[in-house]
């Protein structure tokens, strides 16, 4: 019976190390999956998960060492030429060698990672998301989406602390019109891809009170174009598509759309602009209130001294009227007193010398007679002087004329006209409130 030959584990690991090293040293290019960067940055080293998949099943696997000196270099040109840093879930292409340590295991070895092949893979992803949206009917669904022609409610998808949701707010707060908006944080990670989950679970949140608010903004600033690949993920993209209120996107580059943008009821190249958009559709709305308040109060002040103008003009002719009507009512009064007094002087004349004839008619007769006429004459004198206008006017009658006309009935009276009512001592001007026609029988 043959005696077991026994190896210690180093023997057969110095073994394995040493046919690694003399038929598997060869430098070559190989295309993998990074699945975990496992980057330590207190050494600078990095040791990535590499896999293959084929339908989705990982067919093969083997772990990487990139040492601090190479995986700074490597990370430089990624962010110069993608602008992006190394990081998990990216397909690449690596240039290294296989080793082999009896303690670490085996490892390939990565001095250099293409970045131009990752860039390609980069764009067919976005290509293939913008393709899936599309054949979904559900890639312009959100521009679809009717912006109120005020926005006031804003929900915010940001960062607290970044320079971007900063300078976003203090454009809003410090807009020289005052106007006052209604903003609410919802904190997300906005690079990298922890920025997919976080981003979209604060839109289900924001749907959910989706009511309460005009539209959503999803504001990143102060990262320039690195980490910007999240934003070109299906997942993220159609969420944006597919929410119920517009979407506006301020992701902060100018160069490169991300499918987001695209998706999104409208993007813009910095947060700021954004503000800027807000403000500009306040102003469309307020601009032409405040114009047409200050017409309004232009027109109605025009308005006021066109009529107190008029006013004065009216109340001023007016006066004029009423002093010419007035002098002209005295005249005619006075004209009217004076034929009165005449015609008084007339008929005491004629009684007079009625009286006298029947004096002498008297005398001549006889001397009773004469008596008797003396005392008809009497009569007559008192009768005379009864009938005098004065004395009527003087026993409480008075005498009304209407434009010169002496009114005896209430149907001589025009009602739009003025009465001058002739007293024994003064007249009186009055104006006809109402008539009422009687009769008397004597």
């Amino acid at each position: 019976m043959l005696e077991k030959k026994v190896f210690t584990l180093s023997s057969l690991t110095r073994s394995i190390q040493n046919v690694i090293d003399s038929h598997c040293n060869k430098v070559v290019w190989i295309k993998a999956e990074i699945v975990r960067l496992n980057y330590y940055p207190k050494s600078g080293h990095c040791y990535p998960a590499l896999v293959e998949k084929k339908d989705g099943k990982v067919i093969a696997e083997l772990r990487g060492n990139i040492w601090a000196g190479n995986f700074e270099l490597i990370n430089k040109k990624f962010k110069s030429i993608l602008k992006e840093e190394l990081k998990d879930n990216i397909t690449v292409v690596v240039k290294g060698s296989v080793t082999y340590n009896p303690v670490h295991g085996l490892a390939l070895n990565i001095t250099d990672i293409d970045p131009e092949f990752t860039l390609g893979e980069l764009a067919r992803e976005k290509a293939e998301t913008i393709s899936r949206l599309k054949e979904q009917n559900i890639y312009g669904l959100n521009r679809q989406k009717t912006l109120p022609m005020l926005p006031k409610t804003i929900a915010v998808i940001s960062v607290e602390t970044s320079k971007g949701y900063g300078d976003f707010m203090d454009v809003i707060t410090n807009n020289p019109y005052h106007y006052k908006y209604h903003f609410l944080l919802f904190p997300a990670i906005l690079q990298g891809e922890r920025a997919i989950s976080t981003i979209k679970a604060q839109l289900e949140n924001i749907r959910k009170h989706s009511n309460d608010f005009d539209a959503v903004a999803i504001i990143r600033g102060g990262g320039g174009e690195i980490g910007l690949s999240c934003f070109d993920s299906y997942v993220l993209a159609e969420k944006i598509a597919t929410f119920p209120i517009p979407v506006l996107t301020g992701i902060g580059h100018s160069s490169n759309e991300t499918v987001c943008d695209m998706v999104s009821f409208q993007s813009f190249i910095t947060p700021t602009k954004i503000a800027e958009f807000l403000l500009q559709k306040f102003h469309d709305f307020a601009a032409p209130l405040k114009e047409n308040e200050q017409k309004l109060n232009n027109g109605v002040n025009t308005m006021f001294r066109e009529r107190k103008t008029g006013l004065v003009e009216t109340s001023r002719l007016f006066s004029s009227l009423s002093i010419t009507a007035l002098s002209n009512a005295r005249a005619n009064l006075q004209n009217h007193i004076f034929n009165l007094e005449k015609q008084g002087e007339v008929l005491i004349a004629r009684e007079n010398n009625i009286l006298e004839q029947a004096g002498r008619t008297l005398v001549n007769r006889a001397t009773n007679p004469l008596d008797d006429a003396r005392t008809q004459l009497t009569f007559t004198e008192e009768k005379v002087r009864m009938l005098s206008p004065k004395n009527i006017l003087k026993r409480g009658y008075s005498i009304t004329r209407q434009d010169g006309k002496i009114i005896k009935s209430t149907q001589e009276v025009k009602t739009s006209g003025i009465l001058e009512t002739r007293l024994y001592e003064g007249t009186v001007i009055s104006r006809i409130e109402k008539t009422i026609n009687t009769t008397t029988n004597e």
